[in-house]
């Protein structure tokens, strides 16, 4: 299992929120889902304190039924796809 915590700065923690609102989900529930015993470490994820970590954004996309790609932020994909064409 891969556990390795993912940069911050390359996951959509605004998307994630708003899956959950949007599917009207608590954070309570979706700590259940990523494993937590509080609702404490799923906020600080979501908010940005803590980093999410790739098993944590595999577990959220198969609960959500959407790729893992979506939860990263489009702006830092593309320009890490524009520096790798160029290499």
């Amino acid at each position: 299992m891969y556990k390795r915590a993912i940069d911050k700065r390359m996951i959509d923690t605004n998307y994630i929120k708003q899956l959950r609102i949007e599917n009207h989900y608590s954070q309570i529930e979706l700590s259940r889902i990523l494993g937590f015993k509080t609702a404490e470490k799923y906020s600080r994820r979501e908010n940005g304190i803590y980093n999410f970590k790739a098993q944590e954004i595999f577990l959220l996309a198969k609960f959500y039924g959407i790729p893992m790609e979506n939860f990263f932020t489009r702006k830092r994909a593309n320009s890490e796809q524009i520096a790798a064409k160029s290499n």
